[in-house]
């Protein structure tokens, strides 16, 4: 069968299409055409004296915020950012960040957004990945030193000028630091100086089509690779995402998205622009911090991952601080975290959602209003309008079934240019139809929602049975005394491979391994059934909120090793 033949059979198959006509879509402006210059004008036109933005107490107008760009802008100008540069910025969610963001985008130049959590190598890396020319910074990360982390991949900055020459990063010339000044570096605070004499950005020549940002993947199965997102697929991803998930001018959003991943960028800080709403977020996330400002700002919307809202749901604080304002939100997670979220928590309105940085990376979220509860904690909904998504056979990429299990695949406008740098990656990655293949599991429901059931790489191989990781995690879950699981395959002399169940109890309750390997064993198949379970207090993730199952194998197989010796 034909592909074309497939999607005229999408009833059947694993085919969907989001309406380009759906309701709430359309406006004045078709977001995939324009340029964050553009989109900035337009918010100030509408919301120039009100709040945008809310950063650990600071607060910025529409206006204050646009003239710090232009500024801004205008002293990287100074510098010699010119268009198609690239600028790499290390920091956690400050101002600066938004600042910068919007500011590159004015002259055409990438922003390179840097993990806080990376290591030295991990930042060398990246910025000679990417060729940034300059970088943004601030003193100290987490527990990092940053300074002197730079100075160790740098010697060469303890006798610079103003502009660097290292052997190392070649083409690297500016490091712009937030808060203080070093020898070979220049505070931000002088570089929007620089702006105010610098001639203005001409910003009405700015493409929507011009590469916003280089967004590392996250790294954990293989080295990071850098994906192309463009300025104008960007605005149109938040706007859409913001629209399903029902947030307004009206709403006052609190994000715990890290802003070096597109789930702050893009979808939280650009929805902010493109929709109108207030949008709140810190430098770190803090369930404490959190409670208090749900109730004291009459936070009405929330956006963060699944690790986020258990702590928020387990902090000492979540009994006596009133959530009454908080009505709507989204995250990516299992079914058993999005009913607690909405019946626990309070969000009743909690949209499921699945994307990727490769496609900008919201694919498909549920719908806020219209899809009925249970579709939307229980499945990711439905494709952004003007997005395909097939689950197809990995081998032969055509469309299988609904309810048949395989790679979930992406096309359309929300899709990737492709790798920075990285032809072969991205031919891996895309194919000559402009699929973007994920590496993600799932299935197709008979009444056209997406199910993600993890990575197709994800799976333990029990004696000849193929386990999904993730199905069994899901279904660990619905024990009343478990909130997150992680499982992962170890080896077995008589099975080959079996599992082994890292688990996160609710607070206050206590559990055996013997009790959760008999309710396993009460409910599935036998093969599925973990051998072994481990207790944990909380899981270690990525940046982007990834539990890091690497982290997990290790130390599964560190401990079959003590017990072989």
């Amino acid at each position: 069968m034909t592909e074309e033949a497939a999607h005229s059979d999408s009833k059947q198959l694993a085919y969907l299409r989001g309406r380009e006509d759906e309701p709430g879509m359309q406006g004045d402006i078709r977001w995939d055409g324009t340029t964050l210059p553009e989109a900035l004008r337009r918010c100030v036109s509408k919301w120039g004296e009100r709040e945008l933005l809310v950063f650990a107490g600071e607060r910025i107008t529409v206006n204050a915020f646009a003239r710090e760009v232009s500024r801004f802008a205008g002293g990287l100008r100074a510098l010699g950012v010119r268009r198609g540069d690239n600028v790499a910025i290390w920091l956690a969610n400050v101002k600066e960040y938004a600042v910068a963001e919007f500011a590159l985008a004015a002259l055409e130049a990438a922003m390179v957004p840097i993990n806080i959590r990376y290591k030295r190598e991990e930042l060398q890396y990246a910025l000679r990945q990417s060729d940034s020319k300059a970088l943004l910074f601030c003193p100290s990360l987490l527990k990092t030193d940053c300074i002197t982390m730079l100075r160790e991949i740098c010697p060469e900055l303890t006798a610079a000028g103003r502009q660097m020459q290292s052997k190392t990063l070649p083409k690297l010339r500016d490091l712009i630091m937030v808060g203080a000044t070093s020898a070979g570096m220049r505070s931000f605070s002088e570089v929007l100086c620089l702006g105010d004499t610098s001639p203005t950005c001409d910003e009405d020549e700015v493409r929507a089509g011009r590469v916003l940002v280089l967004q590392y993947t996250s790294g954990t199965t293989a080295f990071p690779k850098a994906a192309m997102l463009t300025q104008g697929q960007s605005l149109r991803n938040a706007f859409q995402m913001a629209k399903r998930a029902g947030f307004d001018e009206e709403d006052r959003l609190l994000s715990g998205m890290p802003m070096f991943h597109v789930g702050g960028s893009v979808c939280a800080l650009l929805g902010a622009i493109t929709v109108g709403y207030r949008l709140y977020t810190g430098s770190s996330f803090d369930a404490g911090e959190t409670l208090r400002l749900i109730e004291e700002e009459k936070i009405t919307a929330y956006a963060g991952l699944e690790p986020m809202y258990l702590a928020i749901r387990n902090h000492e604080d979540f009994q006596w601080r009133s959530r009454a304002s908080l009505k709507k939100g989204w995250t990516a997670g299992t079914p058993a975290i999005l009913r607690m979220v909405a019946e626990e928590i309070g969000i009743r309105n909690i949209c499921s959602l699945y994307g990727l940085s490769e496609a900008s990376p919201n694919v498909c979220i549920a719908h806020w209003k219209n899809d009925p509860y249970e579709k939307r904690i229980g499945t990711m909904g439905r494709p952004q309008p003007g997005t395909e998504v097939k689950v197809a056979d990995p081998i032969t990429s055509m469309p299988l079934r609904r309810g048949e299990r395989g790679e979930i695949c992406v096309r359309g406008w929300t899709v990737m240019k492709g790798y920075y740098n990285n032809p072969e990656e991205t031919a891996k990655a895309l194919d000559g139809d402009g699929w973007l293949h994920t590496g993600d599991a799932g299935f197709v429901t008979e009444d056209g929602y997406l199910v993600w059931t993890g990575r197709i790489k994800d799976t333990i191989r029990v004696g000849g049975e193929n386990v999904s990781a993730v199905e069994v995690e899901h279904f660990l879950c619905t024990h009343p005394k478990i909130v997150a699981a992680a499982v992962v395959g170890v080896p077995d002399e008589r099975l080959q491979e079996t599992g082994m169940a890292f688990v996160q109890l609710k607070e206050g309750e206590t559990a055996t391994e013997r009790e959760i390997v008999e309710y396993c064993r009460e409910r599935v198949a036998v093969y599925k059934v973990p051998k072994y379970v481990r207790f944990v207090e909380e899981f270690q993730t990525t940046g982007s909120g990834k539990v890091q199952k690497a982290l997990l194998r290790q130390k599964a197989l560190q401990e079959q090793q003590q017990v072989n010796k």
